[in-house]
Order: structure tokens, then sequence, then C-alpha cells
């Protein structure tokens, strides 16, 4: 009688811990090859954006697809690429207008949870503070490369909303898939404490991005493309500083948290994006 040979994209969950891991893995293991054999600085924006981009490309490009057969078995590249929603860019500019307005949508959630934080301070809200709020040029050139160090975060769309919400889909109905992928997306910043970051922010940081990655996995079936939330993932982590630096600077870590949790990322963006999306797509539908 024919054993049936272990199939990977047959485990939802053990796919999801071993993506998780694969991706962690191949970070540090990049990190380690760029810094010993080309004696990069370590703490380099540049070592970690090299070692970021070689570790995500290699696993979600090659281990997943050829190696781990996920999200649906071995296949072709280009049917890997359409499974994941990656090659689904049509149509190009009411996606870049969708992902554009929530990104700003995002910004305006994180200025006003600053705002609301120099209220409860008991000071005044000057347009001196409001104009420092909203300069965004030291993230952008010449100033800083954050343009580009920022980029890095885009794979973890390719990760969660393409190969691991399909590989959910293909065993729980919508909601549960978009639900156990943002969880997923939560939990896989726990792995943010071998960092040295404080312990709290970091339970922060697993609640508000499984928050937000509600919203992410709503926008990707929503227009059947990951752009929009890629533009938002990458937007928003690239112009996040400016916008909470006098929060992260004034604040305890346990109201940083909290303030992530309800303004930066977490309940409040998650609401006011979903509830866009569905407006924007009533009005202008999407047909890809």
């Amino acid at each position: 009688m024919p054993v049936n040979s272990f199939q990977l994209a047959e485990h939802p969950w053990l796919s999801l811990l071993i993506v998780i891991l694969a991706e962690a893995i191949g970070i540090v293991f990049f990190l380690v090859v760029v810094v010993s054999l080309f004696k990069r600085p370590r703490d380099a924006p540049m070592t970690t954006f090299i070692c970021n981009l070689l570790g995500h490309v290699s696993v979600l490009f090659v281990l997943v697809p050829f190696v781990f057969g996920l999200p649906g078995g071995t296949r072709s590249f280009s049917a890997y690429v359409d499974t994941i929603r990656l090659s689904h860019i049509q149509p190009f500019p009411q996606l870049l207008l969708l992902g554009l307005s929530c990104a700003l949508i995002l910004a305006l959630c994180q200025v006003c949870g600053t705002l609301v934080y120099r209220m409860r301070e008991g000071k005044p809200i000057t347009w001196s503070f409001v104009r420092g709020m909203l300069d965004v040029s030291g993230q952008l050139p010449p100033k800083s490369w954050d343009v580009l160090y920022s980029f890095p975060c885009v794979f973890e769309e390719v990760a969660f909303r393409g190969v691991i919400l399909a590989l959910f889909l293909r065993f729980y109905d919508q909601p549960m898939a978009v639900l156990f992928s943002a969880l997923g997306f939560g939990a896989s910043h726990a792995l943010n404490l071998f960092s040295g970051r404080t312990p709290v922010l970091v339970v922060g940081q697993v609640v508000w991005a499984a928050i937000l990655g509600l919203f992410y996995g709503y926008v990707t079936l929503k227009t059947g493309s990951l752009l929009p939330a890629m533009l938002v993932h990458y937007l928003g982590n690239l112009f996040f500083a400016p916008f909470a630096r006098y929060v992260q600077t004034s604040a305890s870590v346990q109201t940083q948290a909290a303030y992530g949790v309800i303004f930066s990322f977490g309940l409040v963006p998650t609401t006011l994006m979903s509830l866009w999306v569905i407006l924007f797509t009533t009005l202008w539908p999407i047909v890809g």
C-alpha cells in the first residue's frame, strides 16, 4: 500500500512557523556573511538593508516555492507569483490611489496620536510644534536614505498577505484566513525581543501588528492585489518617525505601546482605512 509523502503545504500552522523562522534565520545568516567576509559594520543601515533584502528574497522566492512547496505545492515561478497576488497590479492607477490614500489616513492617525498626547500633557499645540512634527525632510535624501532602508518591509506583505494568506485560504473561509494570517504577522514581531527592545514595547508591537494585519489582509482580498498593502506598509514605516517622535521621546514605554495600539498602527487607523476601502471600492470598483 503506497505511503503518502509529507507535504508541508497541507499543514498551514506548521508552514506559518517555518516561514517566520526561515526568514529570521535567513537574515541572520546573511548578516554573519556580510559582517565576517566583507567587514561591514554590523549596525550600519546599509548592512541591515542588504541582509534584510537578501534574507527575504532568498526565502520568499527560492525556499518557499521550490523547497517548501508553499502555498499550494511546487509549481512554476510565474504560477507562484500569481497565486500570492504579487503579479496582480491592474488596474494600476486605482490600486496606487487606494494605497496612497490609505497611507495618508495612517499618517493622519499617527499625527493625531501625537496631538492627543500633547493635549493630555496640558501643553499648547503651537504652529511651530505642528510644523516640526510634519517635517518629513529628515526621512528623504539627501538627509536620509530611509526611502531605501525601509523598502524590505514590503516583503512582509509578500510573506503574510501573499504566501501565508493564500495558504490559509485553502483551509479556512476568508474572515478566518485573514484573522490567522494577522495573528501570525503579530506573533512574528515577538522576535524583536532578541534585538534588545523593551518587552513592553515588543508586546505592543505584537498587538498592533496583529490589528493592522487585519486591514492588510482585508485590502488584499478586496482588491485581489498586494500593491495597496505594500504601499501602506512601506510609507507607514518610512514616515512614522517624525509623526511619532514626540511621543517616543517624551512618553513612558507603556504609553508608547498604548498609543501604538490605539493610534499609530492599531485600532483607529485599521478601522478608518477599512471603512475607506469599502467606500473607495464601492465608488470605483476594482476589476483586475
